[in-house]
């Protein structure tokens, strides 16, 4: 995992080097390098939390969710060899600013879930702080928002395909995941009857509002 993640990043950064050498500098070429910067720094922030990880407490057992694991993570990888088609300059500045808010909110919740970081269905320390006080799984959400800015910027079938097979398993990862906590941390049942899943809660987004609203959630496992 560390070697492909590394491998990952490395040609990330050999993109970005050889993109940064252009002479000219639309609006829509930086609003895509910093996509690409965003990218690079989930990657980076990926491989740095899979070297510093806690040992786990507790894994999942049986094939499937190894299997579910190692396939919604590995999915999207595959979008790189569909074929792109031309789209709109509005829409490829759409999907570019997506992309970038997905990969800028999925480097804060991996800067949150720190040490706790798998891509296996495994507990190693419960994290309810930061954007797991919002939802549960705030990563995989972010992730899907990623997903929307890919397929937005190479709308096809063959995309839409890759996606939903992604999301799907990626679900599956959610309910293992939740198994998994539910079995190793007692609290964790109180938790996921005050936060949901994937999507912020009204009254949660009505306290963004309300002046003085007080944080809730346990000390941050940040990494480092």
């Amino acid at each position: 995992m560390i070697l492909y993640f590394t491998v990952c990043a490395t040609l990330k950064a050999g993109a970005l080097v050889i993109a940064l050498r252009g002479a000219e500098w639309p609006i829509a070429r930086i609003i895509g390098l910093v996509a690409d910067v965003a990218a690079l720094g989930f990657l980076v922030l990926v491989v740095a939390t899979t070297v510093a990880r806690l040992p786990p407490l507790k894994t999942a057992q049986g094939l499937e969710p190894r299997i579910s694991a190692l396939i919604g993570c590995f999915a999207t990888v595959t979008l790189i060899a569909v074929p792109r088609v031309a789209i709109l300059p509005q829409l490829e500045f759409t999907a570019d600013l997506i992309t970038i808010i997905g990969f800028a909110l999925c480097v804060w919740c991996l800067w949150w879930l720190g040490r706790s970081f798998s891509i296996a269905a495994q507990a190693r320390r419960l994290v309810t702080a930061g954007p797991y006080q919002i939802v549960r799984h705030p990563l995989y959400a972010c992730e899907a928002i990623v997903l929307l800015g890919i397929l937005l910027g190479n709308p096809t079938w063959a995309t839409v395909a890759i996606c939903a097979i992604a999301l799907a398993f990626q679900y599956r990862r959610i309910i293992n995941e939740e198994r998994v906590l539910r079995a190793t941390f007692p609290e964790y049942a109180a938790y996921g009857q005050t936060t949901p899943m994937l999507i912020p809660s009204i009254s949660f987004l009505v306290g963004l509002n309300t002046p003085h609203a007080a944080p809730r959630g346990r000390t941050p496992d940040r990494f480092g």
